[in-house]
């Protein structure tokens, strides 16, 4: 993992009316990591994922990419959304082909091509290709929305809640998924969950959002070393000790 900065964020707030989600949020994500992104409801996780990919645009604050801005550019985003948010009238296949077809000037035949690889990548085989997103599963449905997150070749991929919904086998999987993606791609990711068995086996490290702030960030055992209230109410619950028991920590 590089030690270059692939997401800055440095004072970032967002109100909505009279709160404040954010307060001076600052946050570094570094180049090639799987930061795992936590915290209580409502404290602006999904919000943050959002103003950092360029959907939503904070109340105050700057939001920048020095590694793609060193080399004059813009960096390559793909976003996975909470439950997948598939087209429900396209097939499979026609939802990965979409960012394709409006971004890229490519021929039918290539742009299905493309979109056939990429659910190739995220395990799906041709079987599910040509079914809409209610005739397959839900942990299918998931790897479809990877496979569209990354059909324009991204460096930077936002996966919003991955597992939630999912069977433990089908979340174990696509851990498994998610983290062969991230090192053969050489992607930078930036993944919200509040699943604990996700941040041990996925997350290099792991940013903890709290009072409108990033309260702690690091790996899990420097993070939980001197941990305080919700920080260690949620890795010292039993579903955090079991999480750490399964990833040969305790």
């Amino acid at each position: 993992m590089s030690q270059d900065i692939a997401i800055r964020v440095r004072g970032l707030v967002t109100r909505f009316g009279k709160q404040a989600v954010h307060d001076g949020l600052d946050l570094d994500v570094r180049v090639g990591e799987i930061l795992g992104v936590v915290g209580p409801s409502g404290t602006g996780k999904s919000v943050l994922l959002r103003e950092i990919a360029g959907l939503d645009a904070p109340t105050e604050g700057e939001i920048s990419f020095p590694h793609a801005e060193s080399e004059g550019r813009t960096p390559r985003m793909g976003v996975m959304f909470q439950d997948g948010a598939l087209f429900s009238n396209l097939t499979v296949l026609e939802n990965v082909e979409a960012p394709l077809r409006e971004h890229m000037h490519f021929s039918p035949e290539l742009r299905a091509e493309i979109a056939a690889l990429k659910l190739s990548m995220a395990g799906l085989g041709a079987d599910a290709h040509h079914k809409r997103p209610a005739q397959i599963s839900g942990g299918m449905r998931k790897r479809a929305a990877v496979a569209r997150a990354l059909a324009l070749d991204p460096e930077l991929l936002f996966l919003d809640e991955p597992t939630a919904g999912l069977d433990p086998i089908s979340a174990e999987n696509f851990d498994i998924m998610v983290k062969e993606l991230a090192s053969a791609l050489g992607l930078t990711v930036f993944l919200v969950t509040h699943d604990v068995d996700t941040l041990h086996a996925v997350c290099d490290r792991v940013a903890v959002l709290y009072g409108g702030k990033v309260a702690a960030i690091g790996t899990i055992p420097e993070i939980t070393a001197d941990a305080k209230g919700w920080v260690k109410e949620y890795f010292s619950g039993p579903r955090g000790r079991a999480a750490l028991r399964a990833a040969g920590g305790g």
